[in-house]
């Protein structure tokens, strides 16, 4: 387990509302609030790489299908 004083710390002003809204589901999920903002960064980071690389492959079949269509 990594030393919590060795870590990056960073502070955040959360909108109105949001505090007791991530308290709640990190209480669900039985995880701290920091947890909770860690663990949806890094599954939101995760997700963005996947959904990088469905828009190049979409990309890439919408161009083979115009080369198709123009008898290519």
């Amino acid at each position: 387990m990594t030393d919590s004083r060795a870590q990056d710390k960073f502070v955040i002003r959360l909108p109105d509302g949001l505090r007791p809204e991530i308290a709640t589901v990190a209480y669900r999920n039985q995880r701290s609030m920091n947890g909770e903002i860690i663990n949806r960064l890094e599954r939101s980071l995760a997700l963005e790489l996947v959904l990088d690389q469905k828009n190049k492959v979409i990309a890439q079949l919408l161009n083979r299908i115009t080369e198709l269509e123009a008898g290519n």
